[in-house]
């Protein structure tokens, strides 16, 4: 018996409605489940992404031969504002729906999991899976709770710090000491020219800095977490702040706290030198073409100690609400997909950092000589690099207070041991925690 016509109308308006949704990236809000949800026993799987035009281009290959190779899985890929894709996570999962997974920054993964929108992993990958990456990346994907530390991503790219220099002005690389290399910027310093010709131009903010307080034996917290800036790590903090702001009233070093005016000489070829991370590369190829060069932060010559600069990457965070089955499943084979060794050098191709420390990068036909050489550099900083932090303290509370304090002796408001007291007293009453004896 046929259904009666109104029953007919019901059900072609909503099969329109459904597709329109799909059609237009709605159909994201639905629940996940645990079920395949396309034809064919076909396992459909959502992705979100916000990675700008080139690398996602490569993201979309990759995720096309992914298809290709697994027929019973669907990836669907679609791109978020990078701006809004963690709101845009929340929102949706506190809505019952969401990506079923989703490639944020490492360092908003404290804000994600603490509310409970996406969930550990550690029983989806063995330690065979994650011995293989850069240790410092896997560390930006795991978050220290009461119970210790808890994989909440798998990085799949990175990011760290490195020194971007014109080839042209220097015989080999630039020397291997700040000191050194602080007297050869001087040297290629002309204040005469107009506009002026900087050897050095070094934007001074706190993530592009911070990797020095270690070399000078600072600490802000200690290996179990408890802070120390004022204690054990005052004495180093001190003298970071007190190279910082030399360098910031040096006359022949472009260094400063406004980041325009770095970025500025720089992109107008007016500056021979930088310090900047790798996902900048493309502009450093574009602006030097034929002659970039990078290599690794110069060393500490007093403490003969290298730079630790935070290391921050992509990682892949699966919905909380998925639950075991086939959607589970899927998400950790595309997971295992994207640090093999294929997709990690299609990665490097697209200048992204690959995370898996078997890519040859001696291989010719791996990338373009300047991506091995530059990665070579990156791979090497970030294994003297730190985790950059991800937890909502980190982000909220520490930065800030850490950049007020650099930014005071900078500006000469405080010195630098009136502004390393300050800055413990502030975190200690922020965190409420006791507060430290002289």
């Amino acid at each position: 018996m046929s259904a009666p016509p109104l029953v007919r109308r019901v059900v072609i308006v909503a099969l329109v409605l459904l597709l329109t949704a799909c059609a237009s990236g709605l159909a994201t809000t639905a629940t996940p489940s645990s079920q395949p949800a396309a034809a064919n026993d076909r396992t459909l799987v959502v992705l979100w992404h916000a990675w700008p035009a080139l690398e996602q281009q490569t993201l979309n290959s990759l995720v096309e031969q992914y298809n290709r190779l697994n027929p019973t899985t669907q990836v669907v890929i679609q791109s978020r504002p990078a701006t809004t894709i963690v709101a845009d996570i929340r929102a949706a999962v506190a809505e019952g729906g969401g990506p079923h997974m989703a490639i944020v920054p490492s360092h908003t993964l404290g804000i994600l999991a603490e509310q409970g929108w996406i969930q550990p992993l550690e029983d989806l990958f063995a330690s065979g899976d994650l011995s293989r990456l850069l240790p410092a990346a896997v560390g930006s994907a795991q978050i220290r709770d009461g119970a210790g530390e808890a994989l909440y991503g798998i990085p799949i790219t990175f990011d760290t710090l490195g020194l971007y220099y014109n080839r042209a002005n220097f015989a080999s690389e630039p020397p291997a000491d700040i000191t050194a290399l602080l007297e050869a910027a001087r040297a290629l310093t002309d204040t005469r020219s107009e506009p002026p010709i900087w050897g050095l131009a070094y934007h001074l903010n706190l993530e592009r800095t911070i990797g020095y307080l270690y070399a000078f034996d600072g600490e802000v917290f200690d290996s179990e977490g408890e802070l120390t800036l004022g204690l054990n790590g005052r004495t180093g903090a001190e003298r970071w702040l007190t190279w910082l702001s030399a360098m910031y009233r040096d006359e022949r070093i472009l260094a400063g706290l406004d980041g325009i005016t770095v970025d500025s000489a720089l992109m107008t070829g007016n500056a021979l030198m930088t310090i900047d991370w790798a996902h900048r590369i493309e502009n450093y190829r574009a602006l030097w073409p034929e002659q970039m060069g990078v290599t690794t932060l110069p060393l500490l010559v007093a403490e003969d100690r290298a730079p630790q600069p935070y290391v921050r990457s992509d990682v892949l965070v699966m919905n909380a609400r998925i639950g075991a089955g086939n959607e589970r499943a899927a998400i950790a084979d595309f997971a295992r997909y994207m640090i093999d060794q294929s997709a990690q050098q299609a990665l490097l191709q697209a200048a992204r950092q690959p995370v898996l420390l078997s890519v040859n990068l001696d291989d010719e036909t791996v990338a373009p000589a300047d991506l091995r050489a530059a990665a070579a550099a990156f791979r090497l900083q970030g294994e003297q690099g730190r985790p950059m932090p991800n937890n909502r303290m980190g982000n909220e509370i520490v930065r800030a207070v850490l950049s007020e304090m650099q930014s005071n002796v900078m500006r000469g408001l405080l010195s630098p041991e009136q502004a390393v007291v300050e800055a413990d007293a502030t975190l200690r009453t922020r965190l409420g925690l006791p507060v430290s004896e002289p």
